[in-house]
This record gives structure tokens, C-alpha cells and sequence, in this order.
């Protein structure tokens, strides 16, 4: 058999479909069906790991930023005879938080710093919190700053259902008294906090840094920052 011959019997047996032959495979449906559920599954894994990391990160800025603003008010002690910067309140309103800005501003490079990062889901229920253009201008800031000189502390102290822990959660037990601070008191008061802190959260299921249990950043008078696992009112001085 001549090598024409042989080539022409392999071509004619590749067409008759009993010779070699490339197919293309194709998935089945329930091939599919179990990629897509593999795929769910990591994705139901991974995503919240991913959030708690970008929490976590958050976090980690928020604490730099507390560090930033207890090193400002530091310093704005060695200009003002060991007096730290005061405001009126704890806590925001249309009347409080511009003075102590103003104050700081000099000592800290940019308005960022004034707001936690993650201020922003607490939004709907304390619209003065987060960094708009408006709260910018009004002096109204993403923390609270421990010293101030009038009564009550807070601007509505009002019923605890409607308010902050702040207002009935330490000033109620503590007492309700002018707070302003100087380098002469203890050095792990309290000067600075996240903002949002409730007593309890089932009714707003948000937390600030991904905890349960009501915690924080606290920034202390000698400057140190620490996350608080347990509830605010129980620790705070």
C-alpha cells in the first residue's frame, strides 16, 4: 500500500466517524449547579471575613486619630497653664463643639482626624456625628471630648430611651457637674471616646468596630489609646 493510499483509507475512516476525533466537552447542568454552591458557600465564608478585617482597619484609624487629638489637647495644655481644651457638652448640638475645634485646630493638621471612620452608620440616628460639609462648619465632630464647664452635660439629658449613655449613663450616677479637665487629674480619665456608645444595641444593631458588647476607643488624659471591650458606663472615670 503506497503512503497516498494510506492516507486517503485514514481520512475516509475519520469521516465514516470510526476514526480518532476531537469532541468538546460541555458542563452539565448539575456540574453548574454544584460550582455555583461551592462558589456561595466561600463567598458566605470570606465576606464577612473580609468585613471584619476592613472593620478591624477602621479601627486602627480611629485609634489614630484619638492618639492624634489627645497629643493635640497635650499640647494646647502647655500654652494654657495645664488647662485642657473645654467645651461646653459632652456630646454634639447646634451650640456645642465649635469652641472646642477652634481650639484644637491650631495643633492638629487637618479636620479629618475629628471623625471616627466608622461614624458614619450611626448616620440615621445621630445625623450630627458624621463629617458632612454642614457639621464641618458647626463645629460638630465624630467624638467626645470629656471636658466641659456647663450643666447639664450633655444639651439633652433627657429620658434613657432617648438618649446617649453619656447623659444617663455615667452623668446620672456620677453626678452632673462641670468636668474641666487639667494635667493635674488622674491620668487615666477619660478625655476623648467614640461617640456612639448605647447601652444596648437590639434596637439598632450597629456597633461602631464590630463589637457586641458596647465597647470603643478611649483616649486617656496621659495620651494613651485602648479599645474597651466592656460596657462604658462601667468603666468610665
Amino acid at each position: 500500500m503506497t503512503k497516498r493510499q494510506s492516507c486517503g483509507r485514514r481520512i475516509e475512516a475519520v469521516a465514516a466517524g470510526c476514526g480518532p476525533s476531537r469532541s468538546r466537552g460541555a458542563f452539565t447542568l448539575i456540574e453548574l449547579l454544584v460550582v455555583i454552591a461551592i462558589i456561595a458557600v466561600l463567598a458566605a465564608i470570606l465576606f464577612p471575613v473580609f468585613a471584619r478585617a476592613r472593620e478591624q482597619a477602621r479601627r486602627t484609624v480611629c485609634a489614630s486619630n484619638l492618639r492624634q487629638l489627645g497629643l493635640a489637647a497635650k499640647m494646647y495644655s502647655q500654652d494654657h497653664d495645664e488647662w485642657m481644651p473645654c467645651d461646653y457638652y459632652a456630646c454634639n448640638s447646634s451650640t456645642t463643639h465649635l469652641r472646642l475645634v477652634r481650639q484644637v485646630h491650631p495643633y492638629i493638621q487637618n479636620t479629618d482626624i475629628l471623625y471616627c471612620p466608622s461614624i458614619a452608620k450611626t448616620g440615621q440616628w445621630m445625623s450630627d456625628y458624621v463629617p458632612t460639609e454642614a457639621n464641618r462648619a458647626a463645629g460638630n465632630i465624630g467624638y467626645y471630648c470629656f471636658s466641659f464647664d456647663r450643666v447639664p452635660g450633655t444639651v439633652t439629658p433627657g429620658k434613657p430611651e432617648y438618649n446617649t449613655w453619656v447623659s444617663w449613663g455615667f452623668l446620672k450616677q456620677r453626678g452632673d457637674e462641670p468636668r474641666v479637665m487639667s494635667e493635674r487629674w488622674d491620668q487615666d480619665c477619660w478625655l476623648w471616646s467614640d461617640a456612639w456608645c448605647k447601652l444596648t444595641r437590639s434596637q439598632h444593631g450597629v456597633t461602631l468596630h464590630g463589637s457586641h458588647r458596647c465597647s470603643i476607643n478611649i483616649c486617656y488624659l496621659d495620651g494613651h489609646v485602648k479599645f474597651q471591650a466592656a460596657p462604658a458606663k462601667l468603666v468610665f472615670k
